[in-house]
């Protein structure tokens, strides 16, 4: 089996996802075989999942004067188009990818992401925003669904804590289909020098687990049992463990003791250790 672990953070950060349930013709459960035949359709679904959730992120961001990642973004990502209205104290925007705009790596999108949250915040600087993706495909593949993600923002420390649950059904061509859902919480932390305030640094910390099941039987998890830490600087995860399954076969990836580097370790099933460059 191929192990794709790895494949699962390719974005940090975090993406990544849940699949509930797989049913056959009869809507009997179907039984999973050792050997996934749907790597690649999982990939992609990783990397729906995180564009989606950076898209968001990013927009709110910028809507609250945080800085914004633009990884996103490429040199054609003018044909997105954002528009924002406020009815009462609830902001609602409209990301707009229109019929074919491309985004990082070559990556095709269509369709709107529909965002609605609080203007006002309440006494723990909470903000809950929720969306939905309609007529919406990535690289030709039909996404349907929805997500929350609760923000928790501390303007003193400039600290950021995003928790998002997801719930997103992905439809090939061929009618190959997926149930994603999702449960993730990744933190941000500024670091400041209190002697040359402009001085600063930051960190995040992503936990949680995902489902995927697909119509054909495969099943994938994954599971953070030590948050990944991600670095201003680097662009490997420092440190963290994460577990995933695919079907009836696990590997346990950990990345280390904080050392900025491509080297993990890896363990089977049988409990057999491999050093790996990532």
């Amino acid at each position: 089996m191929k192990k794709n672990a790895i494949a699962f953070l390719s974005f940090l950060f975090l993406s990544t996802t849940f699949f509930l349930s797989c049913q056959d013709d009869d809507n009997d459960q179907m039984i999973p075989t050792a050997q996934v035949t749907t790597e690649k359709q999982y990939d992609d679904i990783e990397t729906a999942n995180n564009r989606i959730q950076s898209t968001v992120e990013n927009t709110f961001n910028l809507e609250s004067g945080f800085p914004v990642n633009r990884q996103l973004l490429s040199k054609n990502s003018d044909c997105i188009t954002t528009t924002s209205e406020v009815i009462e104290n609830t902001r609602t925007i409209t990301i707009d990818f229109g019929d074919g705009c491309e985004v990082a790596n070559g990556e095709i999108i269509t369709g709107t992401i529909t965002m609605s949250f609080s203007i006002l915040m309440d006494t723990e600087n909470q903000v809950e925003i929720t969306y939905t993706v309609e007529n919406f495909t990535y690289k030709e593949i039909s996404v349907n669904g929805s997500a929350t993600t609760t923000v928790s923002i501390d303007r003193d420390a400039g600290n950021r804590k995003f928790t998002t649950t997801s719930n997103f059904v992905f439809t090939w061509g061929d009618g190959l289909s997926a149930t994603s859902e999702t449960n993730f919480t990744k933190e941000t932390f500024l670091e400041t020098n209190a002697d040359n305030p402009g001085d600063f640094d930051y960190y995040s910390l992503t936990s949680g687990s995902s489902n995927t099941t697909f119509s054909n039987g495969d099943i994938y998890s994954v599971e953070i049992t030590t948050p990944l830490r991600n670095e201003r600087g680097c662009i490997y995860i420092v440190s963290g463990v994460i577990i995933t399954s695919q079907n009836s076969d696990t590997v346990t990836l950990d990345y280390g003791d904080g050392e900025c580097d491509n080297i993990a370790t890896q363990t089977d099933s049988d409990g057999n250790e491999t050093t790996i460059e990532l």
